[in-house]
């Protein structure tokens, strides 16, 4: 079979349920998307489940998944992914965390766990905290990522991730933060590390409300980053190239480095430049030029990540959600003028649901579509949540459509003689 070529847009926490405020709409149904309708209608639709009904899974566990990876039998918890992606070097042992930089009060409630998703300074504050010694010899590796976002590394002996960290969850802000304690008492590594990281956090609370970042920040009436919560502990393990193991040569292109990093991880390259943030504004049509070019280059699976939709929901602005999509379908308009039709399909696709007023991920199937000229239809005619349950690929796994989507191209291998 002749190999074609796939683009792939994933469209982060898309997936929502109906909104009073949009007259019981969803965000994706009540956006204006004639680029999106013609995929659905033109093409197969359906609500996908990221590995099960039900189940809500973080953005790791989501993309690894839609990239084709068992996610059950290879993920390593998202502090390592986290702390890959960040081009730090992980050794046996290592338990890494993810996190955030965020704002405590005096008696350590949690004021906002993103410190007012902060920008600008976190690089300074990273290198304030890492490379600091706890009193058992351990020592804490810090590194910043994505806005907010932070990488924590406990590189020591008998260790273990089995533990609760410190993060008091979403949207729970006004609670106090939270005393890491292992898993099971039992446990001596995960007491241990339990106790490093408590060690750590206090200490990196002192060191942080007096670093000159947060003092400027406190000056110009911002929220200071004097803490760094703490969540996703893991320890490495090997995980397996789905490039090599589907025989593509593909490309990520996004603003979110995790996103990145896990792509990497599975053996594709990955495109990222200043303005491909992974905020709510970014060059979302410098990443779809750079998807045509992509193509052209000879890459065969293209694919296009837009963080905005997630952060959206979990900060209930379905207004906002409802803007990056037509922005969404603004570059897939863009991508059908330059593709090669008879050679290259379209899919689209999220990691997970993010519904505005639940405020985190949810188990709720995600809409998702594949388009080309020779795609089997359906008969959905409009892009949206309520019509995909109509859909030719309804209650599928993120992995079903990676496969499809791989058949589809032709680099699927035939069991069998």
């Amino acid at each position: 079979m002749r190999k074609k070529q796939g683009i792939l847009i994933i469209s982060d926490g898309l997936g929502d349920r109906p909104i009073k405020a949009l007259g019981g709409l969803t965000p994706l149904e009540y956006a204006n998307t004639p680029n999106l309708d013609r995929l659905a209608k033109e093409g197969c639709t359906g609500n996908v489940y990221p590995i099960a009904p039900g189940i809500p899974v973080g953005t790791d566990v989501g993309h690894m998944e839609i990239f084709g990876c068992d996610s059950d039998m290879y993920y390593p918890g998202r502090g390592p992914l986290e702390a890959l992606s960040g081009g730090m070097e992980l050794m046996e042992g290592d338990v890494a965390f993810r996190g955030n930089f965020g704002t405590i009060d005096e008696e350590g409630i949690v004021i906002d766990r993103r410190a007012g998703r902060i920008q600008d300074g976190t690089k300074e504050l990273a290198r304030a905290l890492s490379g600091m010694q706890l009193k058992d010899g351990t020592i804490v590796l810090v590194k910043e990522l994505t806005q907010h976002r932070v990488a924590v590394v406990l590189r020591g002996k008998g260790l273990s991730a089995a533990l609760v960290p410190t993060d008091v969850g979403t949207a729970n802000e006004g609670a106090k933060l939270v005393v890491p304690h292992p898993e099971d008492p039992a446990c001596k590594e995960a007491a241990r590390t339990a106790e490093n990281l408590w060690e750590f956090t206090r200490k990196a609370i002192d060191i942080l409300k007096r670093h000159p970042v947060n003092q400027d920040r406190i000056r110009k009436g911002l929220l200071p980053a004097n803490v760094i919560i703490t969540r996703g502990p893991g320890q490495l393990r090997a995980i397996p190239s789905t490039a090599q193991k589907a025989g593509i040569r593909g490309l990520c292109i996004a603003g979110d480095v995790t996103v990145g990093g896990i792509a990497r991880l599975v053996g594709f390259d990955y495109y990222f430049q200043a303005s491909f943030t992974g905020g709510f504004t970014t060059d979302i049509m410098g990443k779809a030029r750079k998807a045509a070019e992509s193509l052209k280059e000879g890459y065969d699976w293209v694919i296009v990540h837009v963080k905005g939709t997630d952060l959206a929901g979990h900060d209930n602005q379905p207004l906002e959600k409802v803007r990056i999509i037509e922005e969404i379908d603004c570059m897939i308009g863009y991508l059908m003028d330059q593709i090669d039709k008879d050679n290259c399909y379209i899919a689209f696709t999220a990691d997970h649901s993010t519904p505005c007023e639940a405020r985190d991920h949810t188990g709720d199937g995600v809409p998702t579509m594949i388009w080309g000229w020779d795609v089997r239809r359906d008969k959905v005619e409009k892009a949206g949540e309520t019509y995909f349950m109509e859909g030719a690929l309804q209650s599928l796994r993120a992995r079903d459509i990676f496969a499809l989507q791989m058949d589809l191209m032709g680099f699927s291998k035939k069991r069998g003689a």
